[in-house]
């Protein structure tokens, strides 16, 4: 509870002074100055790989779509760890940005947004849920609400370290849907960070299925492979 408190007040005294003393124009990767209101200068943005197509996570028989902004590589990589373990939420706005766009491109089609959620003792550790925070951004951006629909399983193991087979393992049966009425016959626009075996993002999405959903489509902010 107080950990959470305390970045909920820090992430407000943040947009706070962002208002009264405006962060110097500099990319947030190398520093170098910038002209504008852009948050990454040419070159650091030119090393951005871009996924340009949709994806499909198949398994028993059910097959669930997704898209990515980028790949995980260099640029993404380090702002998707500084907003994940350092509350760094200027990356998170560049990571968000990234997102929103291809909602556009891709004229994506969904009633409400909702997220990958975390256990209870990861956020109160943490102080916040960066899934969450992305698709907040990105509703107000698209002007969507955003709704809590999935609660994690305190008993799940963390995913780091474990191999493609363990971490679907792991994640079996770890995921139930909440705000039932909310979801039944709509479309919903998962949000998550990271999607690596997709895991995580086919059992979301498909406890979301189960419990009434019409359709079921995921957005993360970087895909773990090429």
């Amino acid at each position: 509870m107080g950990k959470r408190f305390i970045e909920s007040l820090r992430f407000l005294i943040h947009c706070v002074m962002e208002v009264i003393y405006p962060s110097k124009d500099e990319c947030l990767i190398c520093k170098k100055l910038l002209q504008g209101e852009m948050m990454l200068c040419q070159y650091c943005e030119s090393k951005i790989i871009h996924c340009k197509e949709a994806y499909v996570i198949s398994k028993d028989e059910i097959d669930i779509v997704y898209y990515s902004a980028a790949y995980y590589t260099d640029i993404i990589t380090e702002m998707i760890i500084r907003l994940k373990y350092k509350s760094d939420f200027n990356s998170g706005e560049v990571i968000s940005s990234l997102m929103t766009k291809v909602i556009k491109k891709e004229r994506l089609d969904f009633d409400f947004i909702s997220f990958v959620p975390m256990k209870r003792k990861a956020i109160r550790k943490r102080g916040y849920n960066q899934s969450e925070y992305l698709a907040r951004l990105i509703g107000k951006e698209v002007n969507r609400p955003v709704i809590k629909t999935l609660i994690k399983s305190e008993d799940s193991k963390d995913q780091i370290g474990l191999d493609g087979l363990l971490r679907w393992k792991n994640l079996m049966g770890c995921f139930n849907a909440v705000n039932h009425k909310k979801i039944e016959n709509k479309k919903i626009l998962l949000v998550d960070d990271v999607i690596t075996t997709g895991a995580t993002g086919f059992y979301c999405a498909n406890e979301l299925l189960r419990s009434g959903a019409k359709k079921v489509t995921i957005l993360t902010g970087a895909k773990s492979s090429i």
